[in-house]
């Protein structure tokens, strides 16, 4: 795959929302279409991610 950006099932194209899941070997990233909500899981699974989230700077669009 060289590049997913396009929601396979709305065919809304200007990225993903991420989710964070716990898993038994840390926590399982995804993919989320803000449009449809339909969800993605590409199996990508991180070690070591932070309790809470410390808040950052807000961007301009």
């Amino acid at each position: 795959m060289s590049e997913f950006r396009v929601c396979r099932v709305c065919g809304y194209a200007k990225g993903f929302h991420v989710y964070f899941r716990e898993h038994e070997k840390g926590q399982r990233i995804g993919l989320i279409c803000p449009e449809c909500g339909q969800s993605y899981d590409l199996g990508w699974v991180v070690e070591g991610l932070a309790e809470s989230a410390e808040k950052g700077a807000v961007f301009d669009e």
